[in-house]
C-alpha cells in the first residue's frame, strides 16, 4: 500500500474528430485533460482522461477515488 500519492494533471491539445473534449480556460487549450496519481517513488497508481473544461479540483476526487 503506497503511504503518499502525488496527483498531476496535464491539459493536451486533440484533432478535430475529438469526442470528449473542453476548453481549459486556465490554458487556452481546446482539448482533454490527463490526471495521474503517482506514488512517491513514481510508480504510477491511476490515471484518469477526460474534457479539459473539468476543473481540477472535480478531477482530483475521482484520480483519488479511482487508485483506493
Amino acid at each position: 500500500m503506497p503511504t503518499y500519492a502525488i496527483i498531476d494533471s496535464q491539459s493536451v491539445k486533440t484533432a478535430s474528430g475529438a469526442h470528449d473534449k473542453g476548453f481549459d480556460g486556465g490554458k487556452k487549450i481546446k482539448g482533454r485533460k490527463r490526471h495521474i496519481a503517482v506514488d512517491k517513488l513514481g510508480n504510477l497508481l491511476s490515471v484518469v482522461v477526460h474534457a479539459a473544461n473539468i476543473h481540477d479540483t472535480k478531477a482530483g476526487i475521482f484520480v483519488a477515488k479511482k487508485s483506493v
